[in-house]
């Protein structure tokens, strides 16, 4: 048993956060970076989700149905549905002081998006800035926004109209904003120093260069944008919600003026939040002004101040004394905030998928290719992933709320689930240590350097102690493991992005959406995709005709045909589908309702309500 392993590696992890602290590079001005090759990037498809509403969380989550479910026709709209409306706590006029959160740090801290993750960019950049579609609180659906309607103009999906809401001022007196912040604010993720999430999708959708960039998206009117593609894209309006990434509107005549320094000190958006000021590093801040009177909901604080908070055991303490209202507490640690009166309030879809990811599984086709890597023999992958105890770290970090995760990128709800994978997922990835370690010996790299990669990020503040058991669980089975501690934007920049993960394993999370979105991210071996966690070059081929099939059914199909590969050849090493789950001090807090489909741990704030 290796639970007292695991408690040993929580406690131990309290002690080495010191060498990960800031979470994340801080923003810099103007970074160089390198020059970025073509790109055809994913097709983003919203998958429709159950509306519940969600008590605070008590019992561990039960496992999703295995059941496949049937696939819903995408069809673009020009009407949307109005967004949900308010539940009762919502109608009070109660306004409180400054709305306190800890957060575990942000992979980059930024205010300009293109700079960093989506991660980074929704936690940051998302409570003053807006996407032109929203996603609903309630149940993660997307609504209108900025933009109040849209449409296909081509039935081949290669051109999109949509209409935006008039009337919506920047902060700041920046003016209205128009259909000429939409392609400004494209530009910026496309633009040389760009490292955005989205950079290369927006190359690959709108071309390489700024001047194509401006021709493919067409100002009609003040009001009316029309974007012309470089290849089918059935799903556009996923593509410019905040579900997708980092494309927030931005102020072209701030920009106009100011240029690229006005978004550094004061950037101006049109969220519920308006930016204030910020202080970068470990204990640093971001804070943000109630916008009143805000065209979608202003909010029911005065201020709400971000603070970044590497220890688990301190953003526990600051919640329990006061010093924050709402805090992401590590799920072992649950009974201890609830103990001292707070309640643990989760989100309102399955939110959030945790593995392993190996490195070195480049495709042939690739530069990157090494066919010397452990990695790339299948026994080596299977011997790792049945090295994993998933019921032990689940019941020992998780507290038991993770639910069965067969293959990393897929859930039962959305389109291209196959549930073969959860009815053979014991049989071949079941914990065997003796079977493990019998593959390791056949492949022929019993005691192979393995770099394990010890890092965090948000919404799964357990991420360190589970790399910390994993150390305990692959050197049982003959691996000769080397545990380094990094912040994950160094992972980002120095590993992954270029190329360079031969002979490593990361722990790594995602967010509940599309699977194309996590083929394009890992399982594609071209410029676009980032670990090109790749071990059948057929991977490609269905990734394409995923992102540019219109026809749902299609590509349902192709992202099937892709789960199966990755099933049947250990691509990842999938742990479990996770709630987010937030601690809040009811006295001071009221209703806190969030998705849970957004690429963050917190979302939604300006709908938070003060206690009654």
């Amino acid at each position: 048993m290796l639970k007292s392993t695991i408690a040993l590696a929580v406690a131990a992890s309290l002690l080495m956060v010191a060498g990960i602290a800031c979470g994340g590079a801080a923003e810099q001005p103007a970074p160089a970076a390198p020059a970025q090759q073509p790109t055809v990037a994913a097709a983003q498809q919203q998958a429709a989700a159950p509306a519940t509403t969600m008590a605070p969380a008590s019992q561990p989550t039960s496992a999703p149905a295995a059941a496949q479910p049937a696939v819903t026709a995408v069809v673009a709209t020009a009407t949307p549905r109005p967004t949900n409306t308010p539940s009762a706590a919502q109608q009070a006029a109660v306004i409180g002081g400054r709305l306190r959160i800890a957060v575990t740090p942000p992979v980059q801290e930024l205010v300009r998006g293109w700079l960093g993750t989506t991660t980074s960019a929704n936690a940051q950049v998302r409570p003053f800035a807006e996407p032109l579609v929203h996603t609903d609180r309630f149940d993660g659906s997307l609504q209108p926004g900025l933009a109040t309607e849209w449409e296909i103009s081509k039935a081949d999906g290669t051109q999109w109209v949509f209409r935006l809401r008039e009337g919506i001022p920047f902060h700041g007196d920046w003016g209205e904003f128009t259909a000429h912040d939409v392609p400004h604010s494209a530009a910026l993720i496309t633009q040389e120093e760009a490292i955005a999430t989205d950079t290369g999708l927006f190359r690959g959708l709108f071309g390489q260069e700024q001047d194509e960039l401006f021709e493919n998206i067409r100002v009609v009117d003040d009001y009316t944008v029309e974007f012309n593609l470089l290849r089918p894209e059935a799903a556009m309006d996923f593509v410019v919600s905040a579900q997708q990434g980092n494309y927030f509107m931005y102020s072209k005549a701030q920009w106009d003026a100011e240029g690229e320094q006005g978004y550094i000190e004061r950037p101006a958006g049109n969220g519920p939040w308006q930016f204030e000021s910020r202080q970068l590093g470990v204990g640093g801040n971001i804070l943000y002004s109630r916008v009143a009177d805000h065209w979608r909901q202003s909010p029911f604080w005065a201020e709400l101040e971000q603070i970044n908070t590497p220890e688990p055991a301190t953003r526990l303490a600051n919640l329990l004394t006061n010093q924050v209202q709402i805090a992401e507490v590590n799920r072992d640690l649950h009974p201890e905030a609830t103990d001292g009166g707070m309640i643990i309030v989760e989100s309102e879809l399955p939110s959030i998928q945790v593995a392993f990811v190996m490195g070195g599984i480049y495709s042939p086709l690739s530069p990157y290719h090494d066919p010397s890597d452990p990695h790339l023999d299948v026994r080596v992958r299977e011997a790792i992933n049945r090295a994993i105890n998933r019921e032990e770290v689940n019941t020992e970090l998780f507290s038991g709320f993770g639910s069965p995760h067969p293959v990393w990128g897929f859930h039962p709800s959305l389109p291209g689930w196959n549930p073969r994978w959860a009815e053979e997922f014991d049989e071949k990835y079941g914990f065997d240590p003796d079977r493990a370690r019998e593959l390791i010996q056949e492949s022929g790299h019993e005691g192979y350097p393995l770099k394990l990669i010890i890092t965090q990020l948000s919404g799964v503040p357990e991420m360190i102690p589970m790399a910390e058991a994993a150390f305990t669980y692959l050197t049982d089975i003959g691996i000769d493991v080397e545990a380094e501690e990094m912040e994950w934007a160094r992972f980002r920049s120095d590993f992954y992005r270029p190329g360079k993960t031969h002979g490593t394993i990361s722990p790594i999370r995602g967010t509940m959406r599309p699977a194309e979105v996590t083929l394009r991210f890992y399982n594609r071996s071209g410029p676009e995709g980032f670990q090109r966690i790749v071990p059948d070059p057929r991977l490609d081929e269905l990734y394409v005709e995923a992102i540019t099939a219109v026809s749902p059914d299609v590509k349902a199909n192709a992202l099937l045909q892709a789960g199966d590969i990755k099933f049947d050849q250990y691509a990842e090493v999938p742990i479990v589908w996770l709630p987010s789950q937030i601690a809040i001090n009811p006295g001071e807090v009221g209703e806190f309702i969030w998705p849970g489909n957004i690429n963050t741990a917190i979302t939604h704030t300006e709908y938070i309500t003060t206690a009654q």
